[in-house]
């Protein structure tokens, strides 16, 4: 059987190209002609991939007709029309969350139906993790190891969280689960400024080693867009693949799908200087936060591998370099090996702030006997092991691996096969004007980025993962993209009168929360309508302007 862990990254209104790719790897995965066993068993995401994430789990665990409701909900439903709704009440955002809240209600939440049966692609069980930020922290304390005060600990707090949900085969539409899901997506789709945060209750033994507020009773976390420290959650997908104990004798198959990380190099422009207007910045600014995002854990991950294989063929010729090593008869050599190794658990133990490696009454020793028992039952370790005759020789290579692990921070790690879903350039998706947010103005726009998505998909699926998966791809019209310059004269010019409107409410907003003197506050018949007409006026320019 081919696992496939499936990590889906953010971009706003990018959630329609990530929507396509999901589509299309759902319908691949289902009708497989292969002859192979292809499954999903793991789903990560983090802004719209979140979104994303609950539709495909859905999909895959309860009904599988709901595939192509996840175009529907990226094409028809996402509209600035509805996000932009000036009926809406308790305004905490630009844009209405009532639409994130009705969607996700009706596809993720939505009660059982008559064709409710999953699809052939659900892998047993489907573990799904959403990335969240939290807007106030987790705080933990950490020994740094300073030089003048080597036992002092510094606290910090960690931003970035997580919820993951395991669904096993039988999970019916029921399930008070799917409710845990919905709501981390829409949290984590909460992108700040357009979206309120939201509230969500957290066990405290969810955060182990955490310096928590006293009490008894659940925490209550606030949240905002899980893509600000992790778009693309490798990270927290090979967490969930490695829950399996026979992960690594598992083909496992991570197939990230990022907008934001293009397969080839562009051409950043002639300069790079300062933005030119407020538009310009925010562009600038959601580009980075999303972009950096993104690529942290795939970076990470393609230097994991790069290490991994250095690691590797450094272990085989680990009994050549000296065949002392493996000599039971070599007892100092021996007694160094084993000394050095304890003092590795130690350390390892005494800078873990969670508390998980100390366990027992001797909590470094029994560390370094759990990694003995996992290094000696590595597959990967076993050409190297076997290369000592005797009982003493095994242990010192198998301390040594420990020591050289810990050395490289590459305990417990395997190499990842790695299969990206992204557009080839800059300047493909139509979703990328406005900073991520140009595609909710523009049904065509919408369906461009979906096809898009659709398109980049079967490319992947037909040159990388082409060994153990065959289909008939869809009537080729669903995979045809046009060449698109999104403009603010492309807009419908309903969609086009809301947005200013609603520059004008939030100029409206802005001066009501002014707090000026008393003597201004006497004459706010005269400068409040001027105040207001230029920042109006300032606002939908820089919109109109962006590029």
């Amino acid at each position: 059987m081919t696992r496939i862990a499936l990590v889906l990254g953010g971009g706003v209104s990018l959630g329609s190209y990530i929507g396509g790719a999901v589509t299309e790897i759902l319908e691949a995965l289902s009708r497989n002609e292969s002859g192979e066993d292809v499954r999903i068993h793991v789903i990560t995401g983090g802004s719209a991939g979140a979104l994303n994430a609950g539709l495909a789990a859905r999909a895959l665990a309860v009904n599988s007709n709901v595939v192509p409701w996840i175009e529907r909900a990226w094409v028809e439903a996402a509209d600035a029309r509805q996000l932009l709704n000036p009926a809406r009440k308790n305004r905490l955002g630009a844009l209405d969350a009532s639409v994130l809240e009705e969607l996700s209600s009706a596809l993720i939440t939505a009660g059982p139906a008559s064709d409710d049966a999953p699809s052939r692609a659900l892998g047993s069980p489907l573990r799904v993790g959403i990335t969240l930020s939290s807007l106030h922290g987790i705080r933990y304390d950490f020994r740094y190891g300073f030089l003048n005060v080597p036992d002092r600990a510094f606290g910090t707090r960690t931003f970035s969280d997580s919820i993951d949900i395991e669904f096993p085969a039988d999970v019916r539409a029921e399930d008070g689960r799917w409710e845990r899901l919905r709501e981390a997506a829409v949290a984590s789709a909460a992108f700040p400024f357009a979206f309120p945060p939201r509230q969500i209750e957290r066990e405290r033994g969810e955060y182990p080693g955490a310096r928590l507020p006293a009490g008894d009773s659940a925490l209550s976390m606030w949240y905002v867009d899980g893509g600000l420290f992790d778009a693309a959650p490798l990270g927290l997908a090979k967490d969930l693949v490695e829950r399996d104990g026979g992960y690594r004798s598992q083909d496992w198959r991570y197939v990230v799908v990022e907008p934001s990380l293009r397969s080839t190099a562009t051409d950043l422009g002639p300069s790079i200087g300062a933005p030119e207007s407020f538009s310009s910045l925010a562009q600038s600014l959601a580009r980075a936060v999303l972009g950096q995002g993104a690529a942290q854990d795939w970076i990470r991950a393609n230097e994991v591998n790069a290490r991994l294989e250095i690691l590797e063929a450094l272990l085989l010729r680990l009994p050549e370099m000296d065949d002392r090593i493996t000599d039971p008869d070599e007892l100092m050599l021996g007694r160094y090996i084993g000394e050095l190794a304890e003092r590795v658990a130690e350390m390892k133990v005494a800078a873990d702030p969670t508390g998980r490696m100390a366990q027992g009454p001797d909590p470094a020793g029994d560390f370094l006997d759990r990694n003995m028992e996992r290094i000696e039952a590595d597959p990967r370790y076993a050409d190297v092991l076997a290369s000592a005759d005797a009982r003493a020789g095994r242990s010192r290579l198998a301390k040594l691996i420990f020591v050289l692990e810990a050395a490289s921070g590459l305990r417990d790690k395997d190499i990842m096969k790695l299969y990206l879903v992204a557009p080839e350039s800059d300047r493909e998706l139509a979703g990328d004007y406005l900073g991520g947010f140009g595609g909710f103005l523009n049904r065509e726009w919408r369906e461009h980025d979906f096809a898009a998505g659709r398109r980049d998909a079967r490319r992947m699926l037909e040159s990388g993962l082409a060994d153990v998966v065959r289909y008939r791809p869809s009537d080729d019209s669903v995979y045809e993209v046009s060449d698109l310059a999104p403009e603010w004269g492309q807009v419908p010019a309903e969609t086009r009168r809301q947005v200013e409107k609603a520059v004008a409410s939030e100029a409206d907003r802005i001066i009501a929360e002014f707090k000026p003197g008393a003597v201004a506050s006497a004459f706010g018949w005269a400068w409040k309508p001027v105040v207001r007409r230029w920042i109006t006026e300032r606002g939908v320019r820089s919109i109109s302007e962006a590029r």
